[in-house]
């Protein structure tokens, strides 16, 4: 089948994972990509983006992914354009999934259905399948109530993870150091609150988990009908926060522990499409704890293409029932960097002088680093 010319619809493109996902699709063949975005007009720099032949055009529509006119304005376009494929990024991913069975109709929709899509973007789901795969995760609770919080501050061991149960990286994580702040917390994130593209992130009760010290790492997945066909691990050596969050400067490795959990979790599920896997190295026992699987392609996606596995490429095969030439290696000790963002760290609190001078020296001694690409910035 000739692949040349196809129309593929991006959905919330504007952003790290995007225009990583369009980069490697016009890398690898003669797509006519289309981007769809809910911004309210086409900045000077989307226009940029399509001068330069990464896309081929931009659409505005108005409202947000949960606005119940949107799945219709979505599908006239997608017939408009005569659309091959959809691929979601970002928060679309959740929306796109739930109307699936819709827009199938017209195209094929390159996300998981949303019932299995649950059980990685409700980490308790998630963590339930880890408990009966044996794989090592945080000390987890899930308390319905503020009375129920009350009793929980007063027994468990500081500090103490907050997290919305719905949601992925620094968004809906929040630290406590001790009972008054755990509860604080709690009432903040119990509060409406939508995010930039005005999506209410959680409508359930956020879990408290205990606080594991260590390395953050991750599993990317390609996976076809529940088989693991592709991963590479990732560590995260600087994030933003500095906390823990998205890593904004990342090195590729080989963990195979992390693989082997990795390919548990995808086959449990029997997942289809991408996923990342992330983990953290627990320095006390030196075992990797599961945190969370993100169900979409991830902010940094342009590493994983980058060391040589270009996902989204293989994911428009597949749809397609093609074969698909798998890699047998990909490259190891490859950095990758977000500079603007890694610098705006640098001011971040705890702050004195001498902490400022220590990062801002870190943030300089990373442009030695030899074997290193850079983060594709909207």
């Amino acid at each position: 089948m000739d692949l040349k010319l196809k129309k593929i619809l991006i959905v919330n493109g504007l952003n790290r994972s995007g225009l990583s996902v369009a980069s490697a699709l016009k890398q690898a063949g003669d797509f006519k990509l289309h981007f769809v975005s809910t911004q309210r007009s086409l900045s000077g720099t989307v226009k940029r983006i399509i001068n330069s032949h990464l896309i081929d055009s931009a659409e505005i529509i108005s409202g947000d992914y949960s606005d119940i006119y949107f799945a219709d304005r979505l599908i006239e376009i997608s017939n408009r354009k005569n659309t091959d494929i959809i691929i979601p990024i970002g928060n679309a991913a959740i929306f796109i999934s739930k109307i699936k069975h819709r827009l199938q109709k017209f195209c094929m929709v390159l996300i998981e259905d949303y019932e299995k899509l649950l059980c990685f973007h409700d980490k308790s789901q998630t963590l339930r399948i880890a408990t009966e795969l044996d794989i090592p995760h945080p000390t987890t609770w899930l308390p319905e109530g503020i009375n129920e919080v009350k009793t929980l501050a007063s027994e468990i061991k500081y500090p103490a993870v907050l997290k919305a149960r719905k949601g992925s990286g620094a968004h809906g994580v929040w630290y406590a150091r001790d009972p008054s702040d755990l509860l604080d917390h709690y009432q903040r994130a119990t509060l409406p609150h939508k995010s930039g593209d005005g999506i209410v992130r959680d409508s359930t009760q956020p879990m408290v988990q205990a606080y594991i010290p260590g390395e953050l790492h991750d599993v990317t997945a390609f996976c076809i009908d529940g088989q693991m066909k592709l991963g590479m691990t990732q560590q995260r050596l600087v994030t933003k926060p500095l906390s823990g969050g998205m890593g904004i400067v990342n090195v590729t490795t080989k963990n195979e522990q992390l693989l082997h959990y990795a390919r548990k979790i995808i086959d449990k599920v029997k997942w289809n499409g991408v996923a990342l896997i992330d983990f953290k190295i627990d320095r006390r026992d030196g075992q990797p704890k599961l945190l969370e699987v993100n169900p979409r392609f991830w902010g940094t996606t342009w590493l994983t293409i980058k060391a040589g596995l270009n996902y989204p490429y293989y994911l428009v095969l597949h749809a397609y029932g093609l074969p698909i030439d798998f890699p047998e290696e990909y490259k190891v000790g490859l950095h990758c960097r977000w500079p603007i963002t890694e610098f705006h760290t640098i001011f971040e609190n705890p702050l004195n002088f001498s902490l400022i001078m220590s990062r801002f020296q870190d943030f300089l001694s990373r442009f030695k680093l030899k074997n290193c690409v850079y983060y594709l910035r909207p």
